[in-house]
């Protein structure tokens, strides 16, 4: 329907021996009206009252009503499709999009299939089915023309871009993208954005997936020094979330406590939910981490966390939370709270890919042994290891949770198992970098099992 409107526009204005220059007049730009014509703006009421009146006409006769309530009732979809999203219900939003798209598309309205394909998107991405996220980020970054009011940018989708590849294990395809498109801004002479921020965390992720925490930590240096610059409090908050990331993973865990720590200071003044939680579980993973004597203030943080993530229904995010609440659990030698942390986390987990729960299992395994039941110990880490052979994603990930189910192998007495259970794990290392591996449960409560 916008060709339609674009097509009268055209007709009327070259009827009167106008140019676009003339018919925008003060009010709009010629660009405005190129766009209208072209099919690829669709013009408000407004706008559409000025048109008309510079051109003579009623209004229309540019824009009938019938085709103003087809344009509604888009747009209306669309708005339903956002908050869909936005409250967590992630398969009403994805079938909401996906009608939106072929509703924009018969009525050939690209700023609206364009939003809904981006909304489309981030459904997938959120429901963890990355390749089919990857294929739309994909045609939305081949777009020539993203230039829409709330369309996302082309960095916008660079950032997406290498999200889900670093969730698909292919850090090296994460590096290439967010690397050239930091070039390209530079190029540009861009001053610092949040844009280029976001860039810059995922490309940090990238680095620390591949093994590579000197490059990780350099980048989060530029990071922290360009939000500072643009003095937006999210995003320094998010660059000092990417800093503590990637000091956790070099084993400097105290560094990684005080920059989360930072993090925190700066988003409990703001109100995006979603990144506090980040912050909070990191934060947490690193006090624990750190000295299990903040054992305490560790659960704290993860409770926290995996509250607002399963407010917002981000389910493998709010998994990780229990699991590592697993994990304090076991530190001070709870079996039953462990049990409890890591069955929550499986069953968040269930509609997740298999090897997922492998990290789980494991967990659930110590507090198993740890309760004194060893045949269900080794029948969950045994599930957890035939979780693992099925997975070649993360290779870093996947080399610590070997490591762990070792050490329950050996906790258990079953050597064999454990030894093979190393030797796999050392394997990935090998193509993975350095990692700094930690038990599934403090040696205290370890050798009070094995005594």
């Amino acid at each position: 329907m916008a060709r339609t409107i674009g097509a009268r526009l055209r007709h009327l204005r070259t009827e009167r021996g106008l140019s676009q220059v003339d018919l925008a007049g003060p009010e709009l730009s010629a660009s405005y009206i190129s766009l209208i014509e072209a099919g690829k703006r669709m013009p408000s009421q407004r706008a559409v009252n000025r048109i008309a009146a510079r051109l003579g006409c009623a209004p229309a006769e540019i824009y009938p009503a019938a085709d103003a309530e087809a344009e509604a009732s888009v747009d209306l979809a669309l708005a339903e499709a956002e908050w869909c999203l936005a409250e967590g219900e992630l398969v009403s939003a994805l079938e909401r999009f996906a009608e939106v798209r072929r509703l924009a598309a018969g009525a050939a309205r690209s700023e609206q299939a364009l939003l809904a394909a981006w909304g489309e998107a981030r459904s997938l991405e959120r429901l963890e089915r990355f390749d089919e996220a990857l294929d739309i980020y994909s045609d939305l970054f081949k777009d020539a023309d993203l230039a829409h009011d709330k369309a996302p940018t082309r960095w916008n989708i660079v950032s997406s871009l290498c999200r889900c590849e670093i969730e698909l294990g292919d850090a090296d395809h994460a590096v290439d993208l967010g690397e050239k498109a930091l070039n390209e801004l530079r190029d540009q002479g861009a001053v610092p954005t949040a844009a280029g921020i976001a860039i810059m965390c995922e490309l940090v992720r990238a680095y620390l997936q591949r093994g590579d925490t000197t490059r990780a930590r350099r980048l989060t240096v530029t990071a922290i020094a360009e939000a500072e610059v643009l003095q937006d409090p999210q995003q320094l908050a998010r660059a000092y979330r990417a800093a503590g990331q990637a000091a956790r993973d070099a084993g400097r865990t105290n560094e990684a406590v005080g920059l989360t720590r930072q993090a925190l200071d700066l988003l409990v003044r703001g109100n995006n939910e979603a990144v506090l939680g980040e912050a909070l579980a990191l934060h947490g993973t690193a006090l624990l981490w750190a000295d299990e004597e903040n054992v305490q203030d560790a659960e704290r943080d993860l409770r926290r966390a995996a509250e607002i993530y399963e407010r917002g229904r981000r389910v493998s995010e709010a998994a990780h939370c229990h699991q590592e609440l697993a994990r304090c659990a076991l530190v001070v030698g709870d079996a039953s709270a462990a049990m409890q942390s890591t069955e929550r986390a499986l069953a968040l987990l269930e509609t997740t890919p298999v090897a997922h729960q492998a990290q789980a299992l494991v967990l659930a395994a110590a507090a198993l042994a740890m309760g004194g039941r060893e045949s269900e110990a080794i029948v969950r880490c045994d599930e957890a290891v035939a979780a693992l052979r099925k997975d070649d994603r993360d290779l870093r990930r996947l080399a610590m949770v070997w490591g762990e189910a070792a050490e329950v192998y050996a906790t258990l007495g079953e050597i064999t198992r454990a030894v093979d259970a190393w030797r796999c794990g050392f394997n990935l290392l090998r193509t993975s970098g350095p990692l700094s591996l930690h038990p599934p449960f403090s040696h205290r409560a370890s050798n009070s099992v094995t005594d």
